[in-house]
């Protein structure tokens, strides 16, 4: 099948581009498709928080007009992309997850989907993210696993790109969010080295942890969306991060034959039976590149170290908003932050020392 005969939903992101640059295929179609295939399918997902036809139409408009006065195209143009619902938006609600947050409207753009923007993307909806980002499920399904969670919190993103509603979506990870959902739905997550994607306009959970990633249903549309992110800021330390050629880099051959590790962590013996074998037969096919690794004792303890650093940050980002509204939370988000108030300075850098000599 080729690329032009494939339906609206199943077109990636560098797949559109290319269309859309070569006057191949009509951007209001396309999204006319688009909002036909969302309207049957997102009533079973479930992925979005908020989803407006009419901003669909506005943002198309826009782009009709910069394509049509023959202008170069930026490298997103029209692609649709989903946004998580912790992140700001000028145009649709951010809400957090949170009831009490509701018809939350910030009026600007997080620095993020500003630059999305400017690379020509669509914003197409806010994906729902569970509360706070933290621990309490949202709505979402599983579209690869009916049934079965999609993982969290970034559950929305993942499942929205498993679905076919978005190309590529955006989430967050403060403790595998970003990750684990893409693993639960069956597509790519890319959840860069900390700081490259600047997160000012992002709901703060744990400031030190939290970081910035994509979805998408192909390494090379990670690419292309991380690319479009990566760099243009500075870091708090001062550090400037600049650009990353990533469509480029992730079509290259690896200097090196790849090298897997197998670790298994203080949770292995947690692990579902069915699970645990399908690792041991992934780690019999890669015997002859990986080597496991038992865990150094020195790094035992991350993952204490990682919920000390956590919930204490938690405290201070999100005790106020939770507090301003009579303490309305889930049961997950009040143990965590009443557990977050009790530790101690001391604790917290020792954890926060420990996590980094580790990394």
């Amino acid at each position: 099948m080729t690329d032009t005969q494939k339906q609206a939903h199943e077109q990636g992101v560098t797949e559109l581009a290319g269309h859309f640059k070569r006057g191949s295929l009509s951007l209001k179609d396309y999204a006319l498709a688009m909002l036909a295939y969302t309207q049957a399918v997102e009533p079973e997902v479930k992925a979005f928080a908020h989803h407006d036809a009419n901003i669909v139409a506005m943002q198309t408009e826009r782009l009709s007009a910069l394509s049509s006065a023959g202008a170069p195209l930026p490298e997103l143009f029209g692609v649709p992309i989903a946004i998580k619902d912790n992140i700001d938006t000028c145009d649709y609600p951010t809400e957090f997850g949170y009831a009490p947050a509701s018809g939350r409207t910030p009026g600007v753009d997080a620095y993020l989907v500003h630059k999305l923007r400017q690379a020509g993307a669509l914003v197409w909806a806010k994906s729902r993210t569970t509360e706070l980002a933290y621990l309490q499920p949202t709505i979402t399904a599983n579209p690869r696993a009916p049934g079965h969670t999609p993982g969290g919190s970034s559950s929305g993103s993942a499942a929205a790109v498993a679905a076919g509603l978005v190309p590529a979506a955006i989430g967050t990870q403060t403790n595998g969010s970003v990750i684990r959902p893409a693993s639960f739905c069956g597509v790519y997550g890319f959840k860069p080295s900390r700081g490259l994607i600047f997160n000012g306009g992002v709901l703060k959970c744990a400031p030190s942890l939290d970081q910035v990633g994509v979805f998408a249903r192909s390494v090379e549309d990670v690419a292309a969306v991380a690319e479009v992110l990566v760099g243009g800021h500075q870091q708090e330390s001062g550090q400037l991060i600049f650009p990353m050629q990533l469509k480029s880099i992730c079509k290259e051959d690896p200097p090196l034959p790849p090298k897997f590790m197998f670790v298994k962590t203080p949770m292995w013996e947690r692990v579902d039976p069915a699970a645990r074998e399908a690792f041991e037969a992934l780690a019999d096919e890669l015997k002859d590149c990986m080597v496991e690794v038992a865990l150094p004792q020195s790094v035992a303890n991350a993952l204490a170290w990682h919920k000390t650093v956590m919930e204490a940050e938690m405290v201070g980002s999100l005790q106020g908003l939770v507090a301003e509204n009579g303490g309305q939370a889930s049961a997950p988000m009040l143990e965590a932050l009443a557990r977050g108030a009790q530790v101690l300075a001391a604790d917290y850098l020792v954890a926060h020392e420990r996590m980094r000599a580790a990394a």
